[in-house]
């Protein structure tokens, strides 16, 4: 296999990785926009995903764009076609068959977007770089990208017991100059029945630890099946405040609402159908469910959080928001179909601990510190020896973690030098802000 991998300033949440053999990856299970062959290592702390040449030259890029650069996942190396085509192919699964017609083109412009679109679409099995496919535009459905490429990126889920996961995809413009005609008309048809017309953003998956034993509940419900309050008392997790979306009945919504809804593992997971049935005025409600819904106070019978921590949660994600939000307004850039990744841990008693560590780091308490603080020192120089005789050895270690919040999905982004900022994936940001700022306020 070929590959090539990079250090970069804004490595700080995964230290000396390693660049995973084939026979050490493993499949993903928490993606939570359903993106289909993306693999891990043994240890989880590395992503391994099909991707095209442009997302790999963003990631490289973005060394000259620390501020940008920051926010995305570390980016450790990529995977590439190689003589031995065999060694790229169980990376990468085979696009669903199309008519195509064989085309030479410039070695460096075998990829294609994330959306199948009409470009050039390397065949990893073919021992002749030079010679690809080209394919009329189709949606591509979620099905696997394939174009020879990988990319190996840090996997922000790392440190965390059972992520809460949310995906939001930023803009109401989805497509990229080069997007053909059907794709543009599409997306846009898209964009304009759904909250990304409307505020920039669109959730576009969902993933939320609720239990070994979760069966299907009577919280997961769209926003059409929300009008019955009478089954609002009944939720366990996802009750919504009062009146928030009981009037909002979305023609796109799904009859029942288990057609949004999947139950695997102690998850319930999100279709991106989910997010397409919100209009702006009940897209809180996600938000809502996505920080384990709220109950009536006993008290004052306002709405509050059921979970003890969601405050902190939302302030947290607000924090990291305006933090993306300050770095988009001071890069020219521009990322179509991008989105903003947050995490947090949704088991209790893992946040609990994670939290405490948190406090422990504050006051300079950690188990391994003793008053003078040698014996840290004498770890740090016994951990720095070890890395350098086994780099596989204590690499994958990630600490505990409370949240993360990247941007991600870079298959449509590039350095517009002289345009101004990206105001097109700033409104989806800004929305967000503005809607968890809301929620804290109520």
């Amino acid at each position: 296999m070929a590959h090539s991998s990079t250090n970069t300033p804004a490595a700080k949440h995964v230290a000396g990785p390693v660049m995973p053999s084939e026979s050490e990856l493993v499949e993903f299970d928490h993606s939570a926009a359903g993106h289909q062959g993306i693999s891990s290592n043994a240890s989880g702390s590395l992503l391994i995903k099909p991707c095209t040449q442009a997302e790999i030259d963003f990631y490289e890029s973005a060394k000259d764009h620390p501020l940008f650069q920051a926010h995305m996942p570390t980016f450790i190396g990529s995977l590439s076609q190689h003589e031995d085509q065999e060694a790229v192919k169980p990376l990468l699964q085979e696009a669903a068959t199309t008519s195509t017609v064989t085309a030479a083109v410039p070695n460096n412009q075998d990829s294609v977007d994330n959306d199948n679109g009409n470009a050039a679409v390397a065949d990893p099995t073919s021992t002749m770089p030079e010679l690809v496919k080209r394919t009329s535009w189709k949606p591509s459905g979620g099905k696997k990208l394939s174009t020879g490429l990988a990319i190996v990126l840090e996997n922000v889920t790392a440190g965390f017991k059972q992520p809460n996961i949310l995906d939001v995809k930023l803009g109401a413009r989805l497509w990229d100059d080069d997007a053909p005609q059907a794709k543009r008309r599409k997306l846009d048809e898209v964009s304009q029945r759904t909250t990304s017309g409307s505020l920039g953003f669109r959730v576009a998956g969902m993933k939320l630890w609720c239990g070994p034993e979760t069966t299907a509940m009577v919280g997961d419900q769209t926003p059409k099946d929300n009008k019955h309050e009478d089954k609002q008392e009944q939720t366990q997790q996802d009750n919504l405040p009062n009146g928030s979306s009981s009037n909002n009945n979305s023609n796109n919504s799904p009859d029942e609402p288990e057609s949004n809804v999947e139950y695997k593992r102690g998850y319930k997971s999100y279709t991106k159908l989910y997010g397409q049935s919100f209009t702006k005025d009940n897209v809180v409600d996600a938000f809502t469910t996505y920080l384990g819904g709220v109950r009536s106070d006993e008290t004052t019978g306002k709405p509050v959080f059921r979970r003890k921590h969601a405050p902190l949660i939302a302030k947290r994600l607000i924090r990291e928001l305006e933090s993306i939000q300050y770095s988009l307004e001071n890069e020219e850039s521009r990322m179509y179909s991008a989105s903003v990744l947050m995490v947090y841990e949704g088991d209790e008693s893992a946040l609990e601990s994670a939290l405490e560590e948190e406090e422990k780091e504050r006051n300079g308490q950690t188990e391994d510190d003793d008053q003078d603080g040698r014996k840290e020192e004498k770890e740090n120089e016994k951990a720095e020896e070890e890395e350098e005789e086994d780099d596989d050895d204590g690499d994958d270690i990630v600490p505990q973690k409370v949240h993360e919040v990247r941007l991600i999905d870079f298959a449509h982004a590039s350095w517009t030098p002289g345009q101004g900022p990206d105001e097109n994936a700033l409104q989806g940001v800004r929305s967000l802000i503005g809607i968890l700022k809301g929620l804290l306020d109520e």
